[in-house]
């Protein structure tokens, strides 16, 4: 073992912990000087300090807030790659991350699918151990580190025959799980329409045949010749291998095209190639996802297909798609295989999504699962608070008086909120802004008034009430799924059935509760606990470290709820016949929300296209679901106030409040 070797096993592939944020700082980009400060101080607090976890340095991750991140690694376009290669006598190019991707941020994650497929413990871990041994035989029995696929199951077969039959697994799961890289697969249509001579040349333990079936398979058909390491016991990585090409091509005129700065760059020049640089997604894209927070294979698939996505270099989206795709797409994905799962242990009949939040999360369920009964459910806090006045006069008032006795609403504009504007002239004719001190004598007015009130509401309450019979019509058992936080939407859903004879039972479902920095953090915990509400992300009964950090008086309630959005209006109420009546609130977004549903819409596309024969890989917990955002506000919410900071929002049940995110953060 060489000196180099042997400090790299004792400072680095010693302890997990270091190796994972030690892989994860070189590939930033640092130079050796700052890799060695930055390997001594994981080091130091490891040993000398005791700090096992290295807490300090797990979140090197922030998200990128300088513009569109599939913008910033100025990638030419594919047509002109492919004008430049065309000069060229002949052009090979390397097979893993660069024709063909794996859906990982890790390649060697896809070995925890086949252990999850054999039933393997810590299969992934063994079968790389075993490459490496192999490896090490094989050079000693000939001088050459080059193996195939059958030596390493060989090896691991004499240690138990479980071992041996993961090998046509790991075959099959390459052949499912592996997708074209969508900008070489137009640089290659390319030169084959213009004829240049095209060759393959990878160092990999995969053999000819199979390598050839998995590149046809995605498209790549039409290559004069296969050179594999392992044919030839000769590697890019020593160079062998290009002389080997090069022999074959008798031509001096040949460029490579890889993503191995060493291998595919330095070595192929070296042995006269003309050398094109084929970026890597994941090391490009990586330092911007939430690795350390997220399990180890969702993660891995979240951020493999998030850095495909961004930094293929086929395409420069919009911040606003991209933040739909990153960080709107697997909360949703998720969430609604947690539904899902509710459902079918509830056996709840029919989902009703509750507008607006559910507009997004109906679409991406409807895909996933086509044959549930489901309903876009026409549903707001301000038609809640109202429908329910009755039997909830305290949160009545609490919303529609105490939350905008604040120095922001006249008094005018209170009653207009309430739909109580004939009743606003009895109380003051003075158009004045509410302060806090004239919360009390509204509320007692509006005590003193509950009969007319009543009379007022009842055409809203007669509509409402077709509206409910309607859509609940046959169903016993439904659950209603909203964004959060208190679970008051499906709590009026069920006090106004019951009220209206509706037997229908209803659960309500929430992506997160009340956070520990509401005034009222306990406000959705007996529905908890009764088995009548139930929690995706976080609450107080589960995640804690997220119901800890999510604040909602920071603003992440505002865009954890931009995650989806809607492009419709928000509901005011309805008419006596049942017919929506809307409010003209929040104009301006509908551009915005199209965005963020597309990329949310096309990450739910792509992931469950990769893993379509894996269908537990929809299995995201809650936290893996929230980690992007968790990321995303440990910088203080800078990066949502670079993409949302212009979006209209509305804070209040009101239907005249039309502030930009960032006027209502200062």
């Amino acid at each position: 073992m060489s000196l180099k070797q042997g400090l790299y096993n004792a400072l680095v592939a010693k302890q997990p912990p270091i190796k994972r944020l030690y892989i994860r700082y070189k590939k930033q980009g640092a130079s050796p000087v700052q890799k060695a400060i930055y390997l001594f101080k994981l080091n130091f607090s490891y040993y000398i300090l005791g700090d096992k976890r290295l807490a300090r340095y797990s979140h090197i991750s922030k998200p990128y807030c300088k513009g569109p991140e599939s913008a910033k690694d100025g990638i030419i376009p594919p047509e002109k790659l492919a004008e430049q290669l065309c000069k060229f006598d002949a052009v090979s190019f390397d097979i893993f991350d660069t024709l063909i991707y794996r859906p990982f941020a890790d390649p060697t994650d896809l070995f925890h699918i086949v252990g999850a497929n054999v039933g393997i413990l810590n299969f992934a871990e063994t079968r790389i151990l075993f490459e490496q041994k192999a490896r090490e035989e094989k050079f000693k029995q000939s001088g050459s580190y080059e193996i195939n696929i059958d030596d390493i199951y060989s090896l691991m077969g004499s240690y138990g025959s479980r071992f041996s039959k993961a090998k046509d697994i790991e075959l099959e799961a390459e052949t499912d799980l592996c997708f074209p890289n969508p900008y070489m697969k137009r640089v290659w249509d390319i030169l084959r329409e213009k004829k240049v001579r095209l060759i393959i040349t990878s160092d990999m333990y995969l053999k000819a045949d199979f390598l050839e079936k998995l590149l046809i398979k995605n498209g790549f058909d039409g290559f004069e010749k296969l050179f594999v390491s392992n044919e030839y016991w000769l590697s890019k990585y020593e160079g062998g291998l290009y002389a080997k090409v090069k022999e074959y091509l008798a031509s001096d005129n040949v460029a490579h095209v890889g993503d191995n700065e060493k291998s595919d760059i330095e070595n192929s020049k070296q042995c006269g190639f003309t050398p094109f640089l084929s970026l890597n997604p994941n090391t490009a894209g990586d330092m911007f996802r939430p690795l350390d927070l997220m399990s180890r294979i969702t993660g891995s698939a979240y951020a493999g297909l998030v850095n495909a996505r961004f930094h293929c270099g086929l395409e420069s989206y919009p911040m606003l798609y991209e933040y739909g795709y990153a960080y709107s797409g697997i909360f949703a994905l998720g969430y609604c295989n947690y539904i899902r799962k509710l459902q079918l242990e509830t056996g709840a009949d029919k989902v009703l999504f509750l507008a607006r939040d559910g507009d997004l999360l109906k679409k991406i369920y409807d895909k996933l699962y086509p044959d549930s009964d489901t309903e876009y459910f026409l549903w707001s806090r301000l038609a809640a608070v109202k429908l329910c006045f009755e039997e909830n006069t305290l949160d009545f008032i609490r919303r529609f008086v105490y939350h905008k006795c604040r120095g922001i609403y006249t008094i005018k504009q209170i009653f207009a909120d309430m739909e109580l504007s004939e009743l606003q002239s009895g109380f003051s004719s003075e158009d004045r802004i509410a302060e806090k001190s004239d919360a009390p004598a509204i509320a007692e007015y509006l005590m003193q008034n509950r009969d007319r009130i009543r009379e007022i509401y009842a055409p809203m309450m007669k509509g409402a009430r077709l509206y409910l019979s309607q859509k609940l019509n046959g169903s016993k058992k439904a659950l209603a799924a909203d964004v959060g936080w208190a679970g008051s939407g499906a709590e009026a859903i069920f006090v106004l059935a019951k009220k209206w004879g509706i037997d229908t039972e209803i659960i309500g479902v929430i992506a997160g509760t009340n956070d520990s920095f509401s005034q009222q953090t306990n406000a959705c915990e007996p529905l908890l606990q009764g088995g009548k509400l139930y929690s995706y992300c976080f609450s107080q009964r589960h995640n804690r470290n997220i119901y800890l950090r999510h604040d909602s008086s920071a603003g992440h309630n505002m865009f954890f709820e931009m995650l989806l959005g809607s492009p419709t209006p928000s509901l005011k109420g309805f008419d006596e016949s049942g017919a929506p009546v809307y409010s003209p609130n929040e104009e301006g977004n509908q551009e915005t929300v199209k965005l963020i549903h597309k990329g949310a819409m096309d990450f739910a596309e792509d992931f469950s296209a990769a893993f379509k024969n894996y269908p537990y890989m929809l299995d995201i917990s809650g936290n893996d679901a929230y980690a992007p955002f968790l990321n995303a506000i440990e910088d203080g919410g800078k990066y949502f106030q670079t993409v949302l900071g212009n979006c209209k929002f509305n804070m209040d049940v009101s239907v005249q409040s039309n502030e930009t995110v960032s006027a209502q953060l200062k």
